[in-house]
């Protein structure tokens, strides 16, 4: 992890992107790309996240005072509030806000931020080309295999003609390449999720992709490249945004927002094991349990 006494203040705000480890996920790889893309702007920045080998950043476990005063902390929507208590709040939605975690309404002093308008349409547009041509692409392979994917609104129907077709979910195939590899053998991929960049490879790959809905299913054509056109200049647009944010004191309180006392209770036991781990300088476990304390265990849908 890196050194972070005295860090030198300038007028160019550098950045902490909260996340949590690296995965399969394209919110997840999101969050990676955007402090990436920002360090190739030349901009410096921190990465609130278990350390992995999978990404070039500079990985961190804890806050100082100076950050909180001075940078700009990037939370995914699936962060409650303001839990390392910066004065300048990005808040990246990846999803529709409350589902998966986190909150369905946020401070007024935060700079609200989507990868697509229809999961908040009054916030700031902001995404990144994250298919990879060198692993998702048609080829000779044989389509010998149909198969369906289950993930964030999961198996919401039961279709029988699934049954002996190859499930495709956030644990198999194991890594992408493999994915890849199946995809490439795929004649027709069934979809309960219609928000996943998997529609796109699939298409990529030459498949036929069908989107699973309440009365059947309909076809899927990917229009990727025209809607990743213009991704540089929102990214330019969110430097300028959050460049100029400067609320001096914003540093929201904790909230528990109609949440049973077992899951205070172990919120509060989480954020102590994190401390703990710290101490005993195991940051991949302090931080896996900062995240589940800040997210999983604040009651998915906890506002209505």
């Amino acid at each position: 992890m890196e050194d972070l006494e005295g860090l030198a203040v300038s007028n160019k705000k550098d950045y902490v992107i909260v996340a949590p480890k690296y995965s399969k996920s394209n919110g997840v790889r999101t969050l990676y790309r955007l402090a990436m893309e920002l360090e190739n702007k030349g901009y410096n920045v921190y990465v609130f996240a278990p350390k992995t080998k999978d990404v070039n950043c500079k990985f961190i476990s804890q806050i100082t005072n100076e950050m909180r005063k001075n940078f700009v902390v990037v939370y995914p929507e699936v962060v409650f509030g303001n839990p390392l208590r910066f004065n300048n709040v990005v808040r990246y939605i990846l999803y529709y806000p409350g589902i998966l975690g986190g909150s369905k309404k946020y401070c007024s002093n935060e700079l609200l931020v989507t990868y697509s308008k229809k999961y908040y349409p009054e916030a700031l547009e902001m995404y990144f080309p994250c298919l990879d041509n060198k692993l998702f692409y048609k080829d000779s392979t044989a389509k010998d295999v149909d198969c369906y994917f289950v993930y964030k609104k999961g198996k919401w129907k039961e279709i029988k003609e699934f049954e002996n077709m190859v499930e495709i979910n956030a644990s198999y195939p194991e890594t992408r390449e493999k994915l890849a590899q199946l995809l490439r053998r795929t004649k027709t991929l069934y979809s309960y999720d219609d928000c996943t960049l998997l529609l796109d490879e699939a298409y990529a790959c030459g498949c036929n992709v069908k989107v699973i809905t309440e009365t059947g299913f309909v076809d899927y054509v990917s229009n990727y490249k025209e809607i990743y056109k213009n991704y540089e200049a929102l990214f330019d647009n969110f430097i300028k945004q959050s460049q100029a944010m400067n609320f001096s004191n914003y540093q929201e309180k904790q909230n528990f927002p109609n949440i049973s006392l077992k899951k205070k209770l172990s919120y509060y036991k989480n954020k102590l094991l994190y401390k703990m781990f710290l101490l005993l300088k195991d940051e991949d476990n302090a931080l896996k349990r900062w995240w589940k304390a800040e997210t999983k265990l604040r009651c998915k849908n906890a506002e209505k």
